[in-house]
């Protein structure tokens, strides 16, 4: 995976940062102005000063930050959509999606929505995470691989994937 430089974000870039060396991912929705909105579990709260730049104190929930508490000084990555099928199988299991992506305003628009609702629920590691926060604003469907590839079913999580895409499009088509 390539690092991404933070001015070659965009407003409502699905961005993720590495964590605990690499094992899973943090992410969020880039929202403008170094500023990020994501979903934090409780295992990500921390017992520390609010932020000086964005005011934010760690806690569980969504929330808008700036980009230095997103990284938490990990690496910036994107979130790529629209990948084939093979390149989903052979890619870090949680970087990227065959399902098309929303416009980004709409992206964006959706992030702030929900973070002001308070409406995505709870955190749950394996159920509702932050890529599927993320997911969901980019395709409207919260949808996480990334867990499947904490064990190395990469190829597992592909078939998944792709099965589920089919099952959606044969109902909403």
């Amino acid at each position: 995976m390539k690092t991404v430089r933070i001015d070659a974000l965009r407003p409502g870039d699905h961005i993720f940062s590495d964590r605990k060396s690499r094992l899973y991912f943090h992410h969020g929705i880039y929202v403008g102005d170094q500023m990020v909105i994501h979903l934090m579990g409780p295992s990500k709260t921390y017992n520390l000063k609010p932020c000086q730049r964005c005011g934010f104190k760690p806690q569980a929930g969504i929330f808008k930050t700036c980009l230095d508490c997103f990284l938490n000084g990990h690496s910036l990555y994107r979130y790529e959509y629209d990948v084939s099928y093979l390149k989903l199988v052979f890619k870090r299991s949680g970087s990227c999606s065959i399902w098309d992506c929303r416009p980004a305003n709409q992206v964006v628009e959706t992030a702030y929505r929900l973070l002001e609702d308070k409406s995505f629920g709870s955190y749950n590691f394996f159920l509702n995470n932050c890529q599927d926060f993320a997911v969901y604003c980019k395709t409207g469907m919260a949808l996480s691989n990334q867990t499947a590839g904490l064990f190395g079913f990469n190829l597992v999580g592909a078939v998944g994937y792709h099965a589920t895409k089919g099952i959606y499009e044969a109902f909403t088509n």
